[in-house]
C-alpha cells in the first residue's frame, strides 16, 4: 500500500550500499529495528518506505539520502569476470562486496564525466573465433594499431589511457584479485587494479585485461578458456615472439635478471614465455622451474629488480577538471558522487589535467 508521507528510493542501492558495507540482509534489519522479511521487501523494491525509514538506511550504511533515491541503473560484472569467477578461491559474501564497491566506483565516475570531455576509446574488437584462435595475431595487430614501437613497452598505463581506458587503483582488501574491468554504456572502459602488486605484475595483469577488452564481448565455445587467452594476448603484447626470440636462448637465472629491467616483465614470465616458444628442452625448464623455488623467485623475485611504477593520471585529471576549472569544492563533489565528504576524500585525490571541459 502507498504510504501518504513515503519517498522516492532505487531498491537496487539499497542492496547495492549494504553489500558495499559487506553487512548482510539480517544485520542491516536488526541495526535498523527492521524485520528482516520488511527489509527484504525494501530491497526488492515491494513497499514504499517513509522519509524516517530513509534516514534510518542513511545513518546505519553511512551514505547520503540521495545516494539511494538516483535513478540509475545497476550494472552486474561483465562477462570475462563471470568466466573468471569460477576459478577464484573468494567467498561470495567478500566478492559481493567487491563488485557492489566496484559497480558504486563506475556510478560515481560516470556522474564526474558529465562535465569533461574525453576523447572516444581507441579499443576495437577482435574475435578470435574469426582469427582460428591466434591470439598472438591479434596482440601484434593491436601494438601495431597503437603504434608501440618495436622491444619492450616502456609505460602500459600510458598506452591503456592513451587508448582511451581509465586504469583505478582499487583496494581489493583480502581478495585474491588482481585487477577486474567493466565496460559499461555511458563510460570508458575502467580497469580497477590492486596496485598492491609488483609492477611487473601489474603491467602483466593490465595487458590480460586489454586482452579480455579487445577479444572477449560474447560468450565463448564451451572448449575456449578466456583466461588462457587473455594470458597469450599479455605474452605476445610484452615480448613479441619475433623481437624477443633470439634473447631467450641459453637461458640461465643470471640472464633472466639482465632481461627482466630491459622487457619490463617478470622472470617468470620470461622464463614461460621461453618454454612457449620452445628456446629450452623440457628438461632445461623443469631445472630452472627448480632453480627458481630454491632462489624464493617463485613468489618474490630480487627486490633491486623491481620496476619503476607506473602511475595512473586519468581519474586524477578528471577531478583536478572539477576541482580547479569548475571550482567544485569537495562538498560539491560528495554532492556529485551521492558520497558523503569524508568518504569522497578518502576514495578520490586530485591531480594535474590534460582533458577539456565540455563547451
Amino acid at each position: 500500500m502507498q504510504l501518504t508521507n513515503s519517498v522516492n528510493y532505487n531498491s537496487q542501492l539499497v542492496v547495492l550500499g549494504r553489500e558495499s558495507r559487506s553487512i548482510s540482509q539480517s544485520e542491516l534489519a536488526k541495526k535498523i529495528g527492521f524485520t528482516q522479511g520488511k527489509l527484504s521487501k525494501i530491497e526488492n523494491g515491494l513497499i514504499s518506505i517513509t522519509q524516517e525509514e530513509l534516514d534510518k538506511i542513511s545513518k546505519a550504511l553511512n551514505y547520503p539520502n540521495n545516494f539511494f533515491q538516483r535513478e540509475e541503473k545497476v550494472y552486474g560484472i561483465g562477462l570475462s569476470e563471470f568466466f573468471h569467477r569460477k576459478k577464484q578461491a573468494v567467498p561470495q559474501r567478500q566478492l559481493n562486496t567487491v563488485y557492489a564497491r566496484l559497480e558504486l566506483r563506475r556510478m560515481e565516475i560516470q556522474a564526474l564525466l558529465r562535465s569533461v570531455d574525453l576523447d572516444e576509446p581507441t579499443l576495437f574488437h577482435m574475435d578470435p573465433e574469426k582469427y582460428d584462435g591466434d591470439v598472438e595475431k591479434i596482440a601484434q595487430i593491436v601494438r601495431a594499431t597503437f603504434r608501440i614501437p618495436n622491444g619492450p613497452i616502456q609505460n602500459v598505463v600510458d598506452v591503456l589511457e592513451d587508448a582511451g581506458a581509465i586504469v583505478i587503483p582499487f583496494d581489493f582488501e583480502d581478495a585474491n584479485i588482481d585487477a577486474i574491468h567493466l565496460w559499461n554504456p555511458g563510460v570508458p572502459p575502467l580497469i580497477f587494479t590492486n596496485f598492491n602488486r609488483t609492477m611487473d605484475r601489474i603491467r602483466f595483469t593490465l595487458c590480460h585485461e586489454l586482452g579480455h577488452i579487445i577479444m572477449h564481448r560474447k560468450p565463448p565455445s564451451e572448449d575456449v578458456d578466456i583466461e588462457e587467452q587473455a594470458d597469450r594476448f599479455s605474452s605476445e603484447f610484452l615480448m613479441p615472439k619475433n623481437e624477443i626470440s633470439h634473447s631467450l636462448g641459453g637461458i640461465t637465472l643470471p640472464k633472466l635478471a639482465s632481461l627482466k629491467p630491459y622487457w619490463k616483465v617478470s622472470m617468470n614470465a620470461l622464463l614461460k614465455r621461453a618454454v612457449d616458444l620452445n628456446k629450452i628442452t623440457e628438461r632445461q625448464s623443469r631445472y630452472l622451474w627448480t632453480q627458481m623455488g630454491k632462489s624464493g623467485y617463485r613468489t618474490r623475485e630480487p627486490i633491486e629488480l623491481d620496476l619503476p611504477f607506473e602511475k595512473p593520471t586519468m581519474l586524477e585529471e578528471i577531478l583536478q577538471v572539477h576541482h580547479s576549472e569548475l571550482k567544485y569544492s569537495y562538498k560539491d563533489l560528495s554532492n556529485v558522487t551521492s558520497l558523503t565528504e569524508s568518504e569522497f576524500q578518502n576514495i578520490y585525490s586530485v591531480g594535474k589535467p590534460r582533458i577539456r571541459l565540455i563547451k
